[in-house]
């Protein structure tokens, strides 16, 4: 299937605090799209409201086809933008815990990823530092066999190594019948490995387009982030 997540009219309100104003968008497969943003435009609401964790109080979501429910979430994989892993856990038993809970879980997927990630199978996660705690997380969230991957905030402050590794692991997981989209504001870190953009303010859909477009227009990603966010 094409398209994968389809948005119409998405309306999400926070007491008097508009998080999502009039969502709509299409988006297909075969492609990494950055959610792009400021803390407090709306990509996590987003990203939770395609994941079905929260609800809009108006519009439509349809995954793959279908309206956007519990079932649906079979269809996403979702890394959080904070630590949710039991501290006394090894990375083996995470593996573990993911392969009970998940049917479309891949253990060679994740044993190929740890081994590209330069990760310890013995390790417990209360001893990794934060960069190796991330890199548990994509692997977990990168081993399962879904149609879309949601990334929030997967490179947070790590250190340029952690950071190109675990962007090489994404870009590799990018096939014609996936969609990957990642949530940050680090536009010079992932700029490289992006499709297509999505420029979030204020909850608003600012713009929605090709990376090789605005970069044919002159300007670097960053330079289009700023002008779109310079007031904000």
């Amino acid at each position: 299937m094409n398209n994968l997540i389809q948005l119409n009219g998405v309306y999400k309100l926070y007491g008097n605090k508009v998080a999502l104003n009039n969502v709509s968008i299409t988006l297909n497969s075969g492609r990494i799209i950055g959610l792009l943003g400021p803390n407090g435009s709306g990509k996590t609401t987003l990203l939770k409201t395609i994941m079905r964790i929260i609800r809009q109080q108006q519009g439509t979501v349809n995954i793959c086809g279908i309206p956007a429910s519990y079932e649906t979430r079979k269809y996403v994989s979702f890394m959080p933008d904070r630590e949710y892993l039991y501290p006394t856990m090894r990375v083996m038993d995470a593996i573990n815990y993911y392969r009970d809970m998940f049917t479309d879980f891949d253990m060679n997927k994740a044993f190929d990823f740890c081994k590209k990630l330069n990760l310890d199978l013995n390790s417990e996660i209360k001893t990794l530092s934060k960069g190796n705690i991330e890199k548990v997380a994509l692997m977990l969230t990168l081993s399962r066999n879904v149609p879309i991957y949601l990334l929030d905030e997967p490179l947070g402050s790590l250190d340029p190594l952690v950071k190109h590794e675990m962007l090489s692991v994404i870009k590799m997981s990018s096939t014609p019948n996936n969609l990957i989209i990642i949530s940050t504001h680090l536009i010079k870190d992932t700029e490289e490995i992006l499709d297509e953009v999505i420029f979030l303010k204020e909850g608003v859909i600012e713009c929605y387009a090709p990376k090789s477009s605005i970069l044919e227009s002159g300007k670097s990603l960053e330079q289009y982030y700023l002008e779109v966010f310079s007031n904000v």
